[in-house]
């Protein structure tokens, strides 16, 4: 199962440590539109034993994306189910970070 989206919290390394979750899906970088929506830059799914906060937390410590400010979540019941989202979610909203083929 897919659960519903949930957003928008701040992309900086302090609200994603505080989040205390190993929840594995599908997570969504981007910024946040004046009424709470997000403009998304990548998308990425999170399925090893950190889950999405361990992905989160790898992209905040690379620091490539200058202009993300905001990160939303789906959080999904298998890998397999959150790798299939993330695929179906990039052909569906072309992120422009997304630069790999799928």
């Amino acid at each position: 199962m897919i659960y519903p989206f949930k957003s928008p919290f701040s992309y900086d390394s302090g609200t994603i440590k505080s989040w205390k979750s190993d929840a594995i899906g599908v997570y969504y970088c981007g910024v946040a539109s004046s009424d709470g929506k997000l403009t998304i830059y990548y998308i990425g799914s999170g399925v090893s034993d950190d889950g999405i906060r361990g992905r989160l937390l790898q992209h905040v410590s690379e620091s490539k994306w200058y202009d993300v400010t905001h990160f939303g979540y789906h959080v999904c019941d298998t890998t397999k189910e959150a790798l299939d989202w993330e695929k179906q979610e990039i052909v569906r909203y072309k992120p422009k970070y997304n630069t790999m083929g799928v």
